[in-house]
């Protein structure tokens, strides 16, 4: 976790990274650089310090022949076969950041994302071409944001940092976007003139012009997959040990975020299979110790040293309001309330902790899978009548879970489209470069593509980025890992989900190393008591900031539950960050 910036096409560019840098400190307290190409370029970094804690580890970094400079957020796990690959040079420091500078150097940027497993966002200045490439990780668990002009071209780690160029004036669309589904997907932002780079695309800026182009084909991905169950247990076993090896490599102390749940403890299971030193933690907030016995009989189980730690009383108020200080875009998942509680409980004792993040994705671990799997069945065997297609569309999946609907939509934000025509949301999902090419196999495989590619990629990596950077933490999920999302990808959807049972090869797989009181436990959710806290301790805030001026108040008077937070948490974003029309 580190925090980057750069800006081209301001006279005062070095000045303004400068602010930038400050403003990110808290991704990276461990250090801070900035480099100035000239005095309309410059570019910055704020360190965390995980790999190569000695000062050759620093940022921006400089390649030997002296023609690339890099900033870089995020981890390449896989850099010291990477530096294998790359032979015999005079390396300078023990970092993943000079291994992914000089294979961009030697390789070319396109083979050097293509060979690294990793989490990463990433600027390379080009001083030869005078060129800018900005690239992102596979699923977006590192953030990059850019605001153009025709002029400037600034890009950091989070949104705040370019308040000093947008003007906080609302781009409408992604307002409409946010009421749908509650958060702000790229590559729309919230305001106008920024964009958000997509996950698995980069971006090349040379004589003020700007390319954005994905680098990433998980639909072209044919990863070799067994024709028998054992062999498709060992192979996920394999894949799954080998995300979570390379995932241990650190010169910080590491710790595991137990839940109790089966993604956790799969990931405890391997941390204890490879006699890795790392700690366990479970955080009890809100007083419910419903994780507790399950995390503490996995920890007795695998050897982890395991520390309950409870999150300081914070009130329902002071929480939402802290998370609008953090959240630099309307975001509405209420668990990131309790993301923030995890990582505030965890500040100054670690910095980089493992997650089960990914796991529901890439296994068909959500509840609604099972009744899509249902639907699917009884589709599949009307449509061997000729009655129906068993197929689903990624347009009606996503609209059968919005917040509000198109036309509420609509009347929310009133004369702020100015001529524009609603619809924000079907265009966004018309144009998604990994929507348009889902596999169509059937309505559950397309509810777990569209999951991947929208909630993960933009919801679930947001909020735990934004929450642990907070604080100073890198989070790690084995997941995650590419290779195991396209090999997942290729299973049929009955070794995922079948009848009520979800993950199904995943609890076979781990079925001699999960306690049977994990793999029986019903799901339990990280998010918010939202409905208890709306009609208690939050109707003072309810009526303080709602109606939102921002908005056509007849669609909030009548708002409850999921709705009423909705747009309480975009009201209280809008007055922290000086929202405007």
């Amino acid at each position: 976790m580190c925090g980057i910036a750069g800006v081209i096409g301001r006279a005062d560019a070095r000045e303004q990274v400068t602010r930038m840098i400050d403003v990110l400190a808290h991704r990276g307290p461990d250090g801070r650089g900035i480099f100035a190409v000239d005095p309309e370029t410059a570019l910055g970094h704020a360190r965390l310090a995980i790999l190569d804690l000695s000062p050759a580890g620093a940022q921006p970094m400089t390649s030997r022949d002296g023609r690339w400079t890099i900033v870089f957020n995020g981890e390449i796990f896989n850099y010291r076969e990477l530096r294998e690959q790359l032979g015999a040079q005079s390396w300078r420091s023990l970092s993943d950041t000079e291994v992914l500078l000089e294979a961009c150097a030697e390789w070319g940027i396109d083979r050097t994302l293509e060979c690294s497993i990793g989490m990463f966002a990433f600027a390379l200045w080009d001083a030869r071409e005078k060129e800018l490439m900005l690239a992102r990780d596979r699923i977006g668990e590192k953030p990059l944001v850019y605001f153009e002009n025709g002029r400037t071209l600034a890009f950091a780690s989070e949104l705040k940092a370019l308040r000093d160029f947008h003007g906080a004036c609302l781009d409408w669309a992604a307002v409409e976007v946010y009421l749908a589904l509650g958060y702000v997907p790229a590559p729309l932002a919230i305001f106008r003139n920024v964009r958000k780079l997509p996950a698995g695309h980069w971006l090349r800026w040379k004589d003020g012009k700007t390319r954005v182009e994905r680098w990433w084909f998980p639909e072209r991905a044919r990863p070799p997959i067994s024709s028998t169950r054992t062999g498709k247990r060992d192979e996920v076993r394999a894949l799954i040990a080998d995300a979570v090896r390379l995932r241990l490599r650190s010169d910080v102390p590491l710790a595991l975020a137990l839940s109790g749940g089966v993604d956790s403890t799969v990931i405890a299971a391997e941390a204890g299979l490879q006699y890795a030193k790392v700690d366990a933690f479970t955080v009890i907030a809100e007083g419910d110790e419903t994780d507790l016995p399950y995390a503490r009989r996995v920890a007795q189980k695998f050897g982890l040293r395991h520390e309950v730690l409870r999150a300081p009383g914070t009130s329902a108020a002071q929480r939402v309001l802290d998370a609008a200080e953090q959240y630099d875009e309307p975001f509405a998942d209420s668990s990131a309330l309790s993301s923030l509680e995890l990582a505030r409980s965890l500040a100054g004792r670690y910095k980089a902790i493992l997650t089960g993040d990914g796991g529901d994705e890439a296994f068909g671990g959500y509840r609604h899978y099972t009744r899509i799997a249902l639907k699917q069945l009884v589709k599949a065997a009307a449509a061997g009548v000729g009655l129906v297609d068993g197929n689903g569309a990624t347009g009606v999946y996503v609209e059968s879970k919005v917040t509000f609907r198109e036309g509420e939509r609509a009347t929310l934000l009133g004369g702020a489209l100015q001529g524009e025509p609603p619809g924000a949301l079907s265009r966004l999902l018309a144009a998604d470069e990994f929507l348009k090419v889902s596999p169509r196999a059937g309505a559950l495989q397309n509810a777990l593509w569209t999951d991947r590619h929208l909630y993960l990629a933009n919801d679930l990596t947001h909020k735990m980025d934004i929450a642990l950077g907070a604080y100073g933490l890198e989070g790690r999920s084995p997941f995650l890992d590419q290779r195991i999302l396209e090999w997942t990808q290729q299973l049929p959807a009955h070794d995922l989900v079948r009848g009520g049972k979800k993950k199904i090869l995943l609890r076979e797989a781990y079925g001699d190393q999960l306690p049977k009181e994990i793999t029986t436990r019903p799901k339990h959710g990280f998010g918010a008591p939202v409905g208890a806290w709306l009609a208690g301790p939050l109707r003072e805030l309810v009526r303080e900031l709602l109606p939102c001026p921002l908005l056509d108040p007849e669609v909030q008077i009548h708002a409850r539950g999921q709705r009423l937070w909705t747009l309480l948490t975009f009201a209280r974003w809008a007055a922290r960050w000086g929202a405007t029309c």
